[in-house]
């Protein structure tokens, strides 16, 4: 079995290209972001070369996600740490609130729309992307729209992406239920569901075998470092899609939406592999002041709830 684990990762890793960039992204949002968001560059190459990535592959990917304001670098003697900017923590919390949701999110029936019409072309692209990446859709040429969130503060979002004062922002209700095909149809279309659900799909085929192998496998042959090379890989792929996806609440959705299919996938597996890949992570990973942080109480709200280690007397 540990032969049917280890293809699996070999053949994740060679289905399609991978990013270092991207993989060291996955690896510091998931493993390190809630244990201080720093660690030794010497770590960062311990934990990928079990995945064949080379010290060259992973000294470029750092350099560049410095050069793109992710990660800062402290030099001590002739080592290098490289913690997670401000910003980069931002972004991996705007991120995080989508990837590790339990299921889609409530709905009031409410919509939040944005006028970008008094905004200048080169800065209403920008922020078209940019609101695109949060989950909103373009209604019409000037009109950005989002089901209306609780957990999201229109406002606070505005200032952050310096768009407070040109961008009209109305809350509208939706009381006319006749037109609701209507509605669904141009959701579709405005968000790129079919690309979206297509997207899920593939990632259902390639992790579905991964859960059979888990349930047969022996504990004993989940090592803690076969464990962290499925969670990255796991996590890495998951997050590839589910930030494409608006997540709309179900209303608005199709029926048998593969995305909770794929969500409910990933929580299965992340559960059966965290703790054992969190303690490869701590058996590796050095940092400025010494070993890893714990992690936060906030990574055991993952997916709705994560269980915690034992506590050892």
């Amino acid at each position: 079995m540990t032969q049917k684990l280890d293809d699996f990762i070999s053949h994740a890793l060679q289905a399609q290209p991978i990013s270092g960039t991207s993989l060291i992204i996955s690896l510091y949002g998931d493993a390190l972001s809630h244990r201080g968001g720093e660690v030794w560059l010497g770590s960062l190459t311990a934990l990928l070369e079990s995945l064949g990535f080379s010290d060259r592959f992973v000294r470029t990917s750092v350099f560049r996600l410095q050069k793109e304001g992710w990660l800062s670098v402290e030099k001590i003697g002739r080592r290098s740490y490289y913690r997670l900017t401000e910003q980069g923590m931002r972004q991996f919390r705007h991120a995080e609130s989508k990837i590790y949701l339990a299921e889609q999110p409530t709905w009031d029936g409410q919509w939040d729309l944005l006028l970008l019409e008094a905004v200048e072309k080169d800065e209403r692209n920008r922020l078209k992307k940019e609101l695109g990446w949060l989950g909103f859709g373009q209604l019409a040429t000037h009109l950005m729209a989002a089901p209306t969130h609780a957990q999201t503060d229109i406002p606070a979002l505005l200032n952050e992406l310096n768009a407070g004062e040109r961008v009209i922002y109305f809350r509208a209700a939706y009381p006319y239920n006749r037109s609701e095909p209507c509605l669904k149809e141009l959701v579709s279309n405005c968000w790129s569901l079919d690309a979206v659900a297509g997207y899920y799909h593939e990632f259902i085929n390639s992790f579905r075998p991964l859960m059979t192998l888990l349930r047969e496998t022996d504990a004993a042959d989940l090592t803690p470092q076969r464990c962290f090379q499925l969670k990255l890989l796991l996590i890495h792929f998951f997050r590839r899609v589910v930030l494409r996806d608006p997540l709309l609440p179900e209303a608005l959705l199709p029926a048998q939406w593969e995305g909770q299919i794929a969500r409910h996938l990933c929580i299965n597996i992340y559960q059966c592999i965290d703790q054992a890949a969190t303690e490869y992570v701590t058996s590796l990973a050095e940092t400025t002041i010494g070993t890893l942080p714990a992690p936060s109480s906030l990574y055991y709200r993952r997916f709705g709830g994560m269980p915690r280690p034992p506590v050892t007397s």
